[in-house]
């Protein structure tokens, strides 16, 4: 996808949250999804692992629960045998 329609996307998703609809956005790219979630869930091998504030997680902490680097968790935190 070219940068134009890239700023595009992002830009009609900023419209759809501050119109109060939710978004499910589903990306490789950390820096997106951090610049463009207000929550974000984490979900490894069909289980949801984790859940990132946005303004506080880090690319490294994300990429961590995306991969299950950290040790996987569950929804409540709990480590997954």
């Amino acid at each position: 996808m070219d940068v134009g329609a890239q700023a595009l996307i992002w830009d009609r998703i900023r419209a759809a949250r501050r119109a109060g609809l939710a978004v499910l956005l589903v990306s490789a790219d950390l820096d997106e999804l951090i610049g463009l979630s207000d929550t974000i869930r984490v979900m490894l091998r069909g289980r949801l692992v984790d859940t990132a504030d946005p303004a506080t997680v880090t690319p490294t902490e994300l990429g961590s629960a995306m991969t299950g680097a950290g040790g996987e968790r569950d929804a409540v935190g709990e480590e997954i045998a």
